[in-house]
């Protein structure tokens, strides 16, 4: 006969070997119910707004006035490229949200959102004292050229228009 001490340990060692399927089979059954539970929550997504390009039709001219003849127009959402004719027209579709950059030599770049196709395409490339900044400049310098820019834009916008520049 085995010792009393013996006997308990054999008890307690069956018991644990007895628990150890039924631990594995509890996870499992758990992990099947999760996969037997019906979906009953969708995300929905809202529809993407139809892009719905439009041909677009505008004059590029410089500081003095003067056409600017290949001129670059670059659509930023599409990566569709334009340079302006002789006459300093250009044309390039581009749909409401977009971004179109305008370029050329010696000017500074200009950026222009599409609202709708019923805006102004017409630019004025003008050097802007915002570009020749230094690095360490001040806030308050940089506001001032701002609005130094922004005045002389609508200066020459405003002799563009009495000059009949904007009219092809």
């Amino acid at each position: 006969m085995l010792p009393r001490n013996t006997i308990f340990s054999l008890k307690k060692a069956s018991v644990f070997f007895l628990a150890i399927p039924f631990c594995f089979l509890s996870k499992a059954v758990l992990a099947q119910e999760v996969i037997d539970t019906p979906i009953t929550n969708f995300i929905k997504y809202n529809k993407p707004v139809e892009y719905k390009p439009f041909p677009i039709t505008g004059r590029i001219i410089g500081m003095n006035l003067e056409t600017l003849k290949a001129a670059v127009v670059v659509n930023l959402c599409t990566a569709e490229i334009a340079k302006a004719d002789d006459n300093g027209i250009y044309h390039i579709s581009a749909g409401k949200g977009d971004t179109l950059a305008f370029g050329y030599g010696r000017y500074s770049a200009t950026l222009l959102g599409i609202k709708s196709p019923k805006d102004k395409f017409n630019v004025v490339l003008m050097k802007r004292k915002v570009d020749a900044l230094p690095s360490d400049h001040s806030a308050s310098d940089y506001e001032k050229a701002k609005k130094e820019d922004d005045e002389l834009y609508k200066i020459l916008d405003k002799d563009a228009k009495l000059e009949g520049k904007w009219n092809y």
